[in-house]
């Protein structure tokens, strides 16, 4: 069952790198890689820690649980010894992604460029309410293949005069979909 993501580059015929469309096309339950995190200030790093995003680390493993359910998938992130989760799942009326965690929801747009997928946060609502612009967290987010054909990623989510409250950069090895071998 292919993901928000695997359903928008269907949609917009993006020409992806083949491990990203294979993986978005049918997410393995489980995989493994490594990953740095970074924080921001004193603010941004307790807004991010209430967020359930994880604490600046240096490189560490990480491993992620992709798991269907009703209409779009659990992304479960463990970094380490700590983890965060979200809901997934793709509204075909918007042609966007939305990406619940918690009591926040981000509608997500999905780009091209120079052969990295991009996604950026559009809106965001807080308990079903939307935020205004000012206090919508922004994004400058991407996933890639690496030379090794495994998925890179550099994700990143910020505030509004509050600055970035975390970015976790790495990848994860996916043998099973590693097209150069």
């Amino acid at each position: 069952m292919r993901d928000a993501f695997g359903e928008i580059i269907a949609a917009k015929t993006l020409q992806v790198p083949p491990t990203l469309m294979r993986f978005h096309a049918e997410p393995p339950e489980r995989s493994f890689g490594v990953v740095r995190v970074e924080g921001g200030t004193r603010w941004a790093k307790l807004l991010a820690r209430l967020a359930g995003f994880p604490p600046p680390m240096p490189q560490t493993r990480f491993r992620l649980d992709v798991t269907p359910q009703g209409n779009g998938h659990v992304w479960r992130r463990v970094f380490g010894r700590h983890q965060t989760r979200s809901f997934l799942r793709y509204d075909a009326r918007r042609g966007r992604a939305l990406e619940r965690f918690g009591p926040v929801e981000l509608e997500l747009s999905v780009r091209m460029q120079q052969g990295a997928l991009m996604v950026s946060v559009e809106k965001a609502r807080l308990f079903g309410l939307a935020l205004p612009r000012a206090l919508c967290p922004e994004s400058a987010s991407m996933e890639f293949e690496t030379q090794q054909g495994h998925l890179g990623f550099d994700i990143s989510a910020s505030l509004p005069k509050i600055g970035q409250l975390v970015r976790y950069t790495g990848h994860i090895e996916l043998p099973e979909l590693n097209l150069r071998r």
